[in-house]
């Protein structure tokens, strides 16, 4: 005679996320899509400094080789400081000590023509201090002396974005007898 028995079954296998492992797996995902984010961010932010630091450096630039060829006073009046008469556009300036404590905004180029609109946030301000050639950190003063007794003059362009300074740019120029 023959026995039958009840088929059994296989265990079944789970198939699918349960509940859990679909809210640690969104949980995962989620926050690393934040960290890429931020990491974005991050790299957005570096890229606008960077180029504000490159366009401030150009512009003070700029202001260096509008100054280019220009003297050291002016041979008429060699004790004036600043602007002579007649000169009321940085277009005239003739002599270092003109552009003393101007700042230009919109800015300037190489040929002292404004830049325009384009940089209508921008500004370069100028100083130019007479300082002691044997201790250049030491400002002397500069009013009513012969340019032979303050030998050494130090320009400092100063740019400014949105009124934020973002790049300074000194240099030194001496006087030589002509």
């Amino acid at each position: 005679m023959t026995v039958l028995y009840p088929a059994t079954r296989a265990p079944r296998r789970r198939r699918g996320f349960t509940l859990i492992e679909a809210a640690i797996t969104t949980v995962i995902i989620g926050v690393g899509c934040v960290s890429m984010l931020a990491l974005l961010g991050a790299g957005t932010v570096a890229n606008n400094e960077g180029t504000e630091l490159t366009t401030a450096m150009h512009l003070a630039g700029n202001v260096r080789e509008a100054m280019t060829g220009v003297q050291f006073s002016d041979p008429s009046t060699p004790t004036h400081w600043g602007p002579e008469t007649g000169e009321g556009s940085v277009s005239a300036y003739d002599d270092l000590d003109d552009f003393d404590g101007r700042t230009f905004s919109p800015p300037i180029d190489a040929r002292r023509a404004s830049l325009g609109s384009n940089y209508a946030t921008w500004g370069q301000r100028v100083t130019v201090e007479s300082v002691n050639p044997d201790n250049l950190t030491a400002v002397i003063a500069h009013l009513t002396l012969e340019p032979a007794l303050r030998p050494v003059s130090r320009v400092t362009v100063s740019v400014l974005h949105n009124g934020k300074a973002v790049y300074s740019q000194s240099w030194l120029s001496a006087y030589a007898d002509p």
